[in-house]
């Protein structure tokens, strides 16, 4: 990642659909590279998978707000991040959605980008860390089957663990947290023992930036 112009900070700016998720991010991003700069969040809440026709000017409503964000923290933006749900099990369309995204992200941003396109939402991503659960809840144990699926094909992990992770139910709430226990059992790296092709592909796209 270029650094800052010297005696300036650096920052890391994340979007996503929800403040959970964007939460969620700014426990994962510093697991994964752990050199980046301070990451911080705006609040805008705009859902770009399922509106590709209008990606352009989504995008260029996001980049605003990160350029702004960082002025008000006077440091450079030299990394945006921006999180969505693809709601879908991971196909060919998943493909298709990546692609349009990250070649609009790296034509608008000024800095450079990296896509959390979960699929099919952000619960498929925890659910790779399973030691976390319990250290959230004590009542809660991801089941064993469920450590070996492919999580890109679960069709709704959200009411996946409402159903079988135990009690209390689990709440979207929840899902800070539960990176947060991840990371402090060092359980996060870009290639966790679960199976989600979509969080190895951000993975790989934040470890780029170390590069640069």
């Amino acid at each position: 990642m270029s650094p800052a112009p010297r005696g300036r900070r650096s920052v890391v700016v994340v979007a996503g659909e929800s403040r959970n998720d964007r939460e969620v991010l700014q426990h994962l991003i510093p697991a994964l590279h752990p050199r980046c700069p301070k990451v911080v969040a705006i609040n805008d809440r705009i859902k770009l998978a399922p509106a590709l026709l209008q990606l352009s000017p989504r995008v260029e409503t996001l980049r605003d707000s990160a350029l702004r964000m960082a002025a008000g923290c006077d440091a450079e933006l030299v990394g945006f991040v921006v999180h969505a749900d693809l709601d879908l099990v991971s196909d060919q369309t998943y493909d298709q959605v990546r692609e349009r995204i990250t070649t609009q992200l790296r034509k608008t941003l000024p800095c450079r980008s990296a896509l959390a396109l979960s699929a099919v939402e952000m619960e498929s991503w925890l659910m790779l860390f399973p030691d976390a659960f319990p250290k959230v809840r004590r009542g809660w144990s991801m089941r064993q089957e469920d450590r070996r699926k492919d999580l890109t094909r679960l069709a709704n992990p959200k009411e996946h663990l409402k159903k079988h992770l135990g009690k209390p139910p689990y709440r979207e709430s929840d899902s800070p947290r539960i990176m947060e226990e991840a990371v402090k059992l060092r359980q996060v790296s870009a290639r966790p023992p679960g199976n989600n092709r979509s969080f190895r592909d951000f993975a790989d796209q934040l470890a780029s930036w170390k590069n640069t």
